[in-house]
């Protein structure tokens, strides 16, 4: 399921497309124009503000913001997939751009030396996609459930654990 499947996918990719594009003139800037950092700034920012987002609300305690953000990480992984292996798609669509443009893993392939290896790139991060998505969809139903039942009471008054979400003694 990509943000072409789904419309809150779509609204969500495009919302970290602009923290990738708000990454190259941030680390432009902070380089002194170095041109590297300035094109690894995009895919940097793009995986490390939801990054940074998340340790910020677990060490608040706040549980649920912090697994919201563990998920926004998960779309920002599927994305920096999708355009690690540009290579492997003929059309691809590149955001302030001239037609003489270079997408950015272009460049950052040649400097890792990982021309070739596009597909094992994009699947990487497909695959760290899909276990964040897991993980952050658990640690959110969990810590929901913790948080809209905080005294613990059994509303089934057994032993299985299967307890009902929403009703009240």
């Amino acid at each position: 399921v990509g943000p072409y499947h789904c419309p809150l996918a779509g609204i969500l990719w495009l919302f970290t497309i602009g923290i990738h594009e708000a990454g190259h003139p941030i680390f432009q800037f902070i380089s002194g124009g170095n041109f590297v950092l300035t094109i690894w700034g995009g895919t940097l920012t793009e995986l490390g503000v939801p990054l940074a987002a998340f340790f910020y609300f677990l060490r608040k305690g706040r549980e649920i913001q912090a697994d919201v953000c563990l998920l926004l990480l998960a779309i920002a992984c599927y994305s920096v997939g999708q355009y690690s292996g540009c290579r492997l798609d003929p059309v691809i669509s590149l955001l302030n751009a001239g037609p003489e443009t270079l997408p950015d893993w272009d460049y950052m392939h040649k400097w890792l030396g990982t021309e070739g290896y596009e597909w094992h790139f994009r699947h990487t991060f497909y695959a760290l996609s899909a276990f964040l998505s897991a993980l952050g969809t658990y640690l959110l139903a969990a810590h929901f459930w913790s948080w809209n039942n905080p005294d613990g009471y059994n509303y089934n008054e057994d032993d299985d654990g299967h307890d009902r979400f929403f009703t009240r003694g």
